[in-house]
């Protein structure tokens, strides 16, 4: 769905919080998405479900906001 907006792509670091184990996680990850709230959470949210192996239903996206790029690329 972004490959068609490779263009407006912006880097954003997303603060989320899981349970995992019956523990309270806070974490954050970096990520590409174009300057859609909804679609950033649920990016976020499916990224963050992946990498920390939780259900989807688990993550919680406590705040995300724009990173300055300078030209960086995250590939």
């Amino acid at each position: 769905m972004l490959k068609n907006k490779v263009g407006k792509l912006k880097i954003f670091k997303v603060d989320y919080s899981i349970l995992k184990n019956n523990k309270i996680i806070n974490n954050s990850i970096v990520m590409q998405s174009i300057n859609d709230p909804d679609e950033i959470v649920r990016l976020a949210k499916l990224d963050i479900s992946t990498k920390e192996r939780v259900f989807i239903q688990n993550v919680k996206i406590l705040r995300f906001k724009s990173v300055p790029s300078h030209g960086h690329n995250l590939e």
